[in-house]
């Protein structure tokens, strides 16, 4: 039964459902069913975690999936906690269909406000978006930890962490055939990050981890550290700029990155050209919302140089102020 507990508050603004959004929730969601590696991954974690009589708490429980994981492991009670009210009845369709109905709770609320009381032994949520933070598990899941996770219950995931290496360059951004110059767009699109599919993706030199966030312990309001890596590559002039993915620790042993196919896409940040010949290329990336810059230093037998990619701001800079200043003809 879909319910809302004492002191929840009251319910959170939504839009009101609509086809449109109901086509796009369930599409994404059965997406999301069919991804074998990250349902092992999770599914894993679980079953390192839960045990028979413990309470586990699902935070931004999309279709259910891994509350309804939990109770079939053995857990007493299970609280699936969802804003999308598209998805509570498919969340209790599916315990109903497992024979867990009676032990999966639904709540329909936003998880960033909701009341429960500090007894679940494990707290489960895959609020990670392709950038890492930007669906905010940070705070999410420091909320969950702090004010329902009974001392010694476990969190998946663990942490979350930022990889990346140089990679090959690839036609997104340019336009192909070149048909005219396209420089203007060039040169703006080499300042924002862009989602690439893994298959695309050719790496030039072993990955390196970035920074990772610990969320048994992550404050929300902490910044992130502006993370460095270096990378020696044959050949620079091979490298179009830096390939970034995420990768999870779900439990003691069981990890999930998104660089090796899942519903998450990887992310590629232009950079380049480079000096043919072997070098070190050395990133520094600032992933903090609203900056999102890199800077590459590149040594060769040339020198060094450097070059800054100001994020997206740098486009918005320069069509924003026109952009609102423009209204659709009529």
């Amino acid at each position: 039964m879909n319910k809302r507990p004492a002191g929840a508050g009251p319910s959170p603004s939504r839009p009101r459902p609509s086809l449109d959004r109901l086509v796009a929730t369930l599409g994404f969601h059965q997406t999301l069913l069919a991804d074998a590696r990250r349902n092992r991954a999770f599914q894993r974690a679980l079953a390192a975690r839960v045990r028979p009589g413990c309470r586990v708490l699902d935070v931004g429980a999309g279709s259910g999936l891994w509350a309804v994981a939990a109770a079939r492991l053995g857990a007493r009670r299970v609280v699936a906690v969802e804003k999308e009210p598209l998805l509570l009845p498919v969340i209790e369709r599916l315990a109903r269909e497992n024979g867990v109905a009676d032990r999966v709770e639904v709540v329909g609320a936003d998880a960033r406000r909701i009341r429960l009381p500090r007894v679940f032994d494990v707290v489960v949520s895959e609020t990670v978006g392709n950038e890492a933070f930007d669906e905010g598990i940070v705070g999410l899941l420091a909320r969950a930890r702090d004010r329902f996770l009974r001392p010694g219950g476990f969190l998946v995931p663990e942490w979350v962490a930022l990889r990346a290496a140089p990679a090959a360059p690839f036609d997104a951004g340019r336009l192909v055939p070149p048909l005219l110059s396209a420089d203007t767009l060039e040169a703006l699109t080499a300042h924002v990050y862009r989602g690439v599919l893994p298959e695309r993706l050719r790496t030039l030199a072993p990955s390196r981890e970035l920074l990772r966030v610990d969320l048994r312990v992550a404050r929300p309001r902490d910044p992130l550290p502006v993370a460095r890596a270096s990378y020696r590559v044959a050949d620079a002039r091979g490298v179009g700029g830096f390939a970034v993915w995420v990768e999870m620790g779900l439990a003691p042993g069981v990890r999930l990155a998104t660089r090796e196919g899942t519903t998450w896409t990887p992310m590629f940040l232009p950079a380049g050209p480079f000096p043919r010949g072997p070098g070190v290329l050395a990133l520094e990336l600032d992933w903090n919302p609203r900056r999102r810059r890199w800077r590459v230093d590149s040594t060769s037998a040339r020198g060094t140089r450097r070059e800054d990619h100001r994020s997206p701001l740098f486009a918005w800079g320069v069509l924003g102020a026109s952009a609102r200043g423009r209204t659709p003809s009529r």
